[in-house]
Formats: structure tokens, C-alpha cells, sequence
């Protein structure tokens, strides 16, 4: 079939403008794909979505060849709304991917293991979905009926058990009944009008995609013997959901406040993102950014001046003395004397805090009594996150020593590196309690000339309290300004900890696993707020 680059320009301008302008560079219509840079990937293809370069590819031959010049634009439409409406970004995939998964273990049939790859497949199923139903109901329902009469006639898939339900399910959705598919078994027929009602409640809103995503689960699964039967009822893939040349912890940021640690580090598996100790590293570190101290507080050096109150500045003043962005603030323009304004300041009589925040040791308890941070949310654990991303925000070094019987004990030496010490948090060894006398030696006499804060976490559960008592104590007297502090882990009081608060040390008794964190909060707000 001829074309002419003015009409397939005119075509992309059109679906462009029907997506909104999708943030998302200008869609490349391959005429020759054989001798394109991404010919081995656009083979056999109708288009491709090139992470690295953020850019759609559409092979115009293979479509025009077994679409139709007629559904050019009906793809393209197709495929931008991906980046425009569904799923729109890879953490909205990876929610519905997570989501997908759950559903399938609550309905999973047949002996077969459920798997990220699986909800995977359903994710872009259900996301094919949603853009194909926007752009149905807003003016192109006769270009995706013959969108996918063509999809039918070029895949031959009208066999499928996948292909029927999935056009039964566009005829109800889209209210067009006998106009994709015509007679379906009743059972099929019944489901597909159950999963209409619930899609359409509120469909093209983000907010409820899970759930229908979940209901969706409940039905489809009855449709497929193997996941790629989904995949094959898809015009082309988007690429959201593919972590090549991501960085991984960055797009997971934040996903820990929303599922179990289990669920997380499956999705991290899952999709290829990373180690399972990578994944409780990534957890964990989450999790305490809730709590960490970021910033340290400002206070001024005796006798310096500081901001009183505004006063209004004329153009006689000093124009440094003018802050502009207080007067866009409070007025919204900029008008000499009336509007401009400049700051009264006082001389403040406040003691400067020490410039040079005291260093961290963490003192980890990982024996048996303790909780394992690998199969469920350690407080202990989760609260040296805190102090350590805490002294680390503030440009302390942070020291580590886990512990657990005479034979186990993993030390890190105090460093800016903070991650080296986030690696080692979540190690556990089970066994026995004995304090790592010599461990602590070493690290308190690191560097002796930088104050340390020494921060035990633990349930004082210890067989070698004297010596450690004794020990600690000393470490103390390396510096002047060296100090310490116990957290004892699901315990209002203890008496062997008393030996240890004798020696120096600050108790912090917490009885309820969830106040450690507050408490330790507390703390690294004292020693770096």
C-alpha cells in the first residue's frame, strides 16, 4: 500500500493530540525497519518501546502489512496511552503487578505456582483494557472494533478460550454486543458482564485500579493454561514495567509503607530487580526515612544577628538588604516602599551547639531472642536504620558491630559509607548472647580523638554482663565528650541493664516493639537535631 509522509505525519499529529501530549518523545514511524539501529527487536513486530532513548518505534510494513493502513492511528492511539492514561509509570505497574500477584495466590487453580511473570501478563492485559475502553468511549469505538478485527484476522486467535473472553469482555464494556465476538458459551458470557460492571465503575481513575485489577484475577485465571496466552492478545508491549537500565531502589522507593516485607522482597525477585538481601536493605531503609533526622538544626553563635521582624524597604536602603522572595511571598509583586521588604534583626545570646556531631557505634543484638529480620519487621533492626541514615545525613561516621555467641560477631569500622552498615544490619545469627568485648575495643579506639556516641540495642539478656558492664565504661573514657545509651528491646525494666547504666550509659526501657523506634528517633534528634 503506498503512503506519503505528509499523511502518516498528519496521522501521529492526531493521536498525539487525542492522548494529551503524553511526556514522552515524538513516537518514530520505521518505514525500512531492516536497516533501522533496533531491526532485530522490530522483527515480526508491530512496535517496540526503547527504555534508554524513552521512545516508541512502530513498524509501519508489519502494520500496514496485517492491520491495515485504516488502524495506523488506532495503534499509535494504542500504544501512547499507555504513557498517557494506564499504567503511566513503572510504580503504578509494579502495584498492579504486586496486586495481580496476590489475587492469583487466593484463586490459584490447576497445580501450577503463581509467579511475577504471570502477574505481569495480567497487568498489561488489564492496562490494554483501560486505554482501549478511553478510547473507545471518547470518540474512536469504530477504530478499536476494527483495530481488533484485524488483531483477530492477523493472529488468528479466535480459537482461544483468552481471545474470546477478553472480546467479550470490550462488547460489554464498550455496550456493542455481537460486534467483536457474537455467541459465547453462557458462563463466559455471564463473567464478562460481571467483570463490565465492576470496570466500569469509575474505570480510567488510578485510585481503584488494584481492585479491579484483584476482581479482574477472579475471572480471567479460568480463561489460560499458560501466561503468554495473555501476552498474545496484545497488540505490542509498552516497556513500562522492564527494569533494564533502572535503578531499581529508586522506583521501589516508598513501596515498603504499602506491603510486607514478604510481598516486597517476592516483588523484588520477582521482577529481577534484585537479591533478597538487597530487598531487606532496601526495606528497611524505607521504612526509617520516616523517622531519620535529616537536617540539623541552625542556631547562632553569641552576639550574632539574626532575623526580627520585616520592615518595609524604600530604594534609599542597600539593595542587599531587600528579600524579594518574601515580598513575592506576602504580596505577590514587587512594589518599592510599598510592598518590598527587609528584616529588623537582634542580637541573639544563644549558646552554638558542638560543629562536629559525636560518631555512632551501633551494638546490634542478633541472637536468638531477638526478632529475624529476614522473615518479619525487627524493631531493633529497623531502629539502627534510623540512628545510622540519621548520624550519616549529618556527616557522622557510623560504626557497627552485630553480634550473637563468642563464634559470631560482624563488625564494620566507623565510615561515611552508611550502606556498608545498612548491608550488615540485617544480619542474623540466632544462638546465644555474649557481648563482643574485643569488637568493642577496637572500634572505640578508632579515630580517639572524634567524640562517639555508643548506642547498644539489645534485651540485656547477656552472660558476660560484668565484663561487658566493665568494658563499655571504659570505652567511654577514651574522649571527654563520649557518651552512650541502651535500648532495651520488649522490656519496662531489667536488672542486669542497671550494671550497664552504672557504667555510664543512658536506659531507655521500651515495652512495646513499635516505641523503639519513636524512642531511638528521639534520640538521633538530641544527638544530630
Amino acid at each position: 500500500m503506498q503512503y506519503s509522509q505528509p499523511e502518516l505525519e498528519a496521522i501521529l499529529s492526531r493521536a498525539r493530540a487525542f492522548c494529551g501530549y503524553p511526556r514522552i518523545m515524538d513516537p518514530e514511524l520505521v518505514l525500512n525497519p531492516q536497516s533501522h539501529l533496533h531491526a532485530a527487536k522490530l522483527k515480526d513486530q508491530f512496535g517496540i518501546w526503547e527504555q534508554s532513548e524513552n521512545r516508541i518505534y512502530l513498524n509501519v510494513p508489519e502494520i500496514l502489512g496485517k492491520l491495515g493502513m485504516q488502524n495506523l492511528e488506532a495503534v499509535c492511539v494504542y500504544q501512547l496511552l499507555h504513557y498517557a492514561l494506564a499504567p503511566f509509570d513503572i510504580r503504578t505497574s509494579l502495584r498492579l503487578i504486586a496486586s495481580g500477584k496476590l489475587a492469583l495466590e487466593e484463586v490459584k487453580d490447576k497445580g501450577r505456582m503463581v509467579t511475577f511473570e504471570e502477574a505481569r501478563s495480567i497487568q498489561r492485559l488489564f492496562c490494554d483494557m483501560v486505554n482501549v475502553t478511553y478510547a473507545a468511549r471518547n470518540g474512536m469505538m469504530e477504530e478499536m472494533i476494527s483495530l481488533y478485527h484485524a488483531l483477530d484476522r492477523a493472529k488468528g486467535l479466535r480459537a482461544g478460550k483468552m481471545w474470546k473472553f477478553v472480546l467479550g469482555c470490550f462488547e460489554e464494556i464498550w455496550g456493542c454486543p455481537n460486534a467483536l465476538i457474537g455467541k459465547l458459551p453462557n458462563e463466559m458470557r455471564e463473567d464478562a458482564k460481571h467483570v463490565s460492571v465492576r470496570f466500569l465503575e469509575r474505570p480510567f481513575a488510578a485510585s481503584g485500579w488494584e481492585q479491579k485489577m484483584r476482581f479482574l484475577v477472579g475471572y480471567l485465571h479460568k480463561y489460560y493454561d499458560k501466561p503468554e496466552e495473555m501476552d498474545t492478545s496484545r497488540i505490542m508491549d509498552h516497556g513500562i514495567d522492564e527494569m533494564r537500565g533502572r535503578a531499581p531502589e529508586e522506583i521501589l522507593r516508598s513501596l515498603a509503607h504499602e506491603m510486607g516485607m514478604q510481598d516486597f522482597k517476592e516483588l523484588v525477585g520477582g521482577i529481577g530487580a534484585g537479591s533478597e538481601n538487597e530487598a531487606l536493605v532496601w526495606y528497611y531503609r524505607d521504612l526509617s526515612r520516616r523517622y531519620e533526622v535529616r537536617f540539623r538544626s541552625v542556631l547562632s553563635e553569641v552576639g550574632e544577628e539574626a532575623p526580627y521582624a520585616p520592615l518595609a524597604w524604600g530604594m534609599a536602603d542597600p539593595f542587599e538588604h531587600l528579600d524579594l522572595p518574601y515580598t513575592l511571598y506576602t504580596s505577590g509583586k514587587a512594589v518599592p516602599t510599598l510592598t518590598t521588604k527587609q528584616w529588623e534583626k537582634t542580637r541573639l545570646d544563644v549558646v552554638s551547639k558542638r560543629k562536629t556531631p559525636p560518631d555512632v557505634i551501633i551494638i546490634l543484638d542478633a541472637s536468638g531472642s531477638m526478632t529475624n529480620p529476614t522473615t518479619d519487621v525487627a524493631n531493633a533492626v529497623l531502629a539502627g536504620f534510623v540512628m545510622a541514615r540519621s548520624a550519616g545525613n549529618l556527616g557522622a561516621k557510623v560504626g557497627l558491630v552485630v553480634y550473637s555467641d563468642q563464634q559470631r560477631s560482624r563488625v564494620v569500622k566507623p565510615s561515611w559509607e552508611i550502606r556498608n552498615v545498612e548491608e550488615e544490619l540485617v544480619t542474623y545469627y540466632g544462638g546465644g548472647t555474649v557481648f563482643p568485648v574485643s569488637e568493642l575495643l577496637s572500634l572505640s579506639s578508632i579515630e580517639p580523638h572524634r567524640p562517639k556516641h555508643f548506642c547498644l540495642i539489645s534485651d540485656a539478656e547477656i552472660t558476660n554482663l560484668a565484663e561487658a558492664a566493665y568494658y563499655l565504661g571504659e570505652a567511654l573514657r577514651v574522649h571527654p565528650e563520649n557518651s552512650g545509651s541502651v535500648f532495651l528491646v520488649d522490656q519496662e525494666y531489667s536488672e542486669k541493664a542497671e550494671a550497664i547504666r552504672d557504667a555510664g550509659y543512658e536506659i531507655f526501657p521500651v515495652s512495646r516493639g513499635e516505641d523503639l523506634i519513636r524512642i531511638i528517633a528521639g534520640k538521633a534528634q538530641e544527638l544530630y537535631g
